[in-house]
């Protein structure tokens, strides 16, 4: 073993690359200070990535830095073993780690690719703070625009009291005072002209709409701009009850400017109601306005006759909303995608880990269906094994109901096995789907993946989907990605339980070996000794087994041992444990039996091992008899070396008494007396 791992780390038969720099020092150490260098920073940088990742948990595409990390790590030690081929040129390791860097690299390509139209489609900070940026300066210019209409509010109401005071005045002194009464007509002019000046002037809408008439009678020259209506086809318009421009009101908003227009008739001084909707101009299009309405003149009711209000263009304010809020939508969506995303490969990853953590096939079967209904919670699905025959495929794990295929059935029902990948079956192409699928209405799509490893067809992973939108791109690759990682983590299962049945079985018998049987006997009296049990142990000698091999050649004996290792694996518990312990000697463990129960089994196998009949090469070979010695704990012995002495002491007094009998061990005060049992 030394002397393999030395050839491969040092092997004789090439040329250290330092012969290529013909051994000057100073080249050697040029390699050798660059090389240890560019390790050394290369180490260094994984460590800070994956610090950094650690330490800003909201980093999004976490599985492309820790791919990186690899990558480099796997570059780094590349130039480690520059630096040790310069000595001993162990190029197939130089050229494996390379070899393995690659497909690292590679790998990081491939996951790195479908995530760059992700990373481009978000919004950068600089685009959201500029349509913020937008948006608070429209803010501040409606509030300056309220601010003056406030003002002009103010001094309009001022005016009208003045002009009601005057025309009080006038009225008192018409008769009287008819110069005076055509100074106060004048003065009323110039108040007028001067009000209408101020109402062009002021960069809003304004207008006067009369409640009782259902029409506008005053609006100013920004409200035709805006609309692009003239004045007189403005002061036409709302005629009907909805509003101040009747049918050119959205109907999505006509309820409300209904509603609208019935709470100012309860308007009080100094009051106002503001509403926003949406108004089609001249040319169709719809415009945002939002208006402020207050009382103007009342009836002799009390109730309000017309009101006065100031309309602000905020269509480009609402569109910049909507941007907006689409642009979040989308944000959040990718988001919500990314972190689903996040979510199945930390599943999958869990998965794997449950996966390698398991000690047998048979566990990670048991285990597969609740391990991968939550990475596919949208619909239902199986797992198949193929079986070692390999003309049947059956399902080992499953989730959901109904499954919706056969549970066991050939290879060449599934087209995904036939034809070695992927298959998809579709409702509008019901002639594509599985001889294993059973056709139901409910199913709209089916996904078979082989699972493949190690160049080997290990089963088949298949789900069923009772709606098409699950069935995206992204669930088709995870799919395929979780049937490798399962056929990889079954191989690796299978190869384990291969191994370790070559490890623990005596090849010929199929019994357990000698380095089973230390492990398996320690472990038996600590849990005797814990539980307060006994155990019993019977070592078992094939008698004259030389005799077998002499007369009739060594075939004749491996042909005894295989029956002898059939007949003990027929005759013995579950719990029991029958050992090969070497050459013709074999060794039963038997927990929690006593020392009768023990000469009870001891007798039964002699009696059975009597009837075997044994032929090789149609000859009859003669009947087989064994001796046995007998022990148990603890009456012989507290421990696995003593207990096995004290029954292979018995053993040896067996075959001196005469062969064909069971020894039981005893141990009166110190010394060893037999009991004997002839068969």
């Amino acid at each position: 073993m030394w002397e393999f791992i030395s050839n491969f780390l040092a092997p004789k038969s090439y040329i250290p690359h330092g012969h290529c720099y013909l051994w000057q020092t100073s080249l050697v150490w040029l390699h050798i200070v660059s090389d240890t260098l560019i390790a050394l920073a290369y180490y260094s940088i994984p460590i800070m990535l994956i610090y950094f990742i650690q330490k800003r948990s909201d980093v999004p595409f976490r599985g492309i830095f820790i791919l990186f990390s690899a990558f480099i790590l796997s570059c780094g030690t590349t130039h480690l073993l520059a630096i040790w081929t310069l000595w001993y040129p162990a190029y197939w390791v130089s050229g494996s780690l390379k070899a393995l860097t690659a497909l690292v690299s590679i790998y990081t390509a491939i996951e790195l690719y479908p995530l760059i139209p992700t990373a481009i489609a978000l919004p950068s900070p600089k685009e959201l703070e500029s349509l913020n940026g937008e948006l608070e300066s429209q803010i501040r210019e409606r509030q300056t625009a309220e601010q003056t209409v406030r003002l002009l509010n103010a001094e309009l109401e001022k005016r009208v009291k003045q002009r009601t005071a005057d025309l009080i005045d006038i009225n008192q002194k018409l008769e009287q005072e008819i110069f005076e009464r055509q100074q106060a007509e004048s003065a009323l002019r110039e108040s007028k002209q001067f009000t209408e000046q101020i109402a062009h002037l002021i960069p809003n809408n304004l207008y006067i709409y009369d409640l009782v008439e259902r029409r506008n009678i005053y609006c100013n020259r920004l409200i035709s701009e805006t609309l692009g209506y003239s004045l007189e086809e403005l002061q036409q318009l709302g005629n009907s009850v909805v509003g101040l421009v009747g049918d050119h009101i959205h109907p999505a908003d006509q309820k409300f400017v209904e509603q609208h227009l019935k709470r100012c008739l309860s308007l009080t001084p100094g009051s106002y109601l503001e509403i926003e909707y949406r108004v089609k101009d001249i040319k169709g299009k719809w415009r945002w306005l939002v208006s402020r309405d207050t009382l103007f003149e009342r009836q002799a009711d009390g109730k309000a006759r017309q009101i006065i209000g100031i309309a602000s263009d905020i269509t480009e304010r609402k569109e910049a909303e909507q941007n907006l809020q689409h642009i979040n939508t989308q944000f959040a969506q990718r988001v919500q995608e990314l972190e689903a995303r996040t979510q199945e490969m930390i599943r999958l990853g869990d998965m794997t880990d449950f996966l390698q953590a398991c000690l047998t096939v048979k566990e990670a079967e048991n285990a597969l269906g609740d391990l991968l209904k939550p990475l596919f919670p949208e619909c239902h699905g199986a797992v198949f094994m193929i079986k070692e025959s390999r003309n049947l495929v059956e399902v080992v794990a499953s989730w959901g109901n109904p499954l919706n295929t056969q549970t066991v059935f050939s290879p060449d029902e599934c087209w995904a096995l036939r034809r070695g990948s992927v298959h998809i079956g579709e409702k509008s192409f019901p002639s594509l789907y599985c001889q294993h699928i059973h056709h139901q209405p409910s199913i709209c799509a089916s996904l078979c993946l082989p699972m493949m490893a190690q160049g080997e067809t290990l089963g088949l992973l298949y789900l069923s989907f009772q709606q098409p939108e699950p069935l995206n791109p992204a669930k088709r690759k995870l799919a395929e990605t979780v049937s490798k990682q399962i056929a990889i983590a079954l191989a690796n299962l299978k190869l384990r339980e291969t191994l370790q049945h070559q490890s623990f079985r005596d090849p010929l018998t199929g019994l357990f070996n000698r380095r089973y049987l230390e492990a398996s006997m320690i472990r038996e009296l600590h849990r005797a000794t814990r539980n307060n049990n006994s155990l019993g142990v019977i070592i078992l000698d094939i008698d004259h087994f030389k005799r077998f091999n002499d007369t009739w050649g060594h075939h004749a004996g491996d042909a005894v041992i295989k029956v002898m290792g059939k007949l003990l694996q027929e005759n013995v518990r579950e719990s029991d444990i029958a050992c090969r312990y070497g050459g013709e000697e074999f060794i039963i463990i038997l927990p929690d039996a006593s020392l009768e129960d023990t000469e009870k089994r001891a007798k039964q196998l002699q009696t059975n091992i009597k009837t075997l009949n044994v032929q090789v090469r149609d000859q009859k070979l003669e009947s087989i008899t064994v001796s046995m010695g007998v022990a148990s704990f603890p009456k012989h012995g507290d421990s696995y070396e003593l207990l096995l002495h004290r029954a292979d002491e018995a053993l040896y007094q067996a075959k001196q008494q005469g062969r064909d009998r069971i020894v039981c061990a005893v141990i009166p005060k110190g010394s060893s007396v037999y009991k004997t049992s002839q068969g």
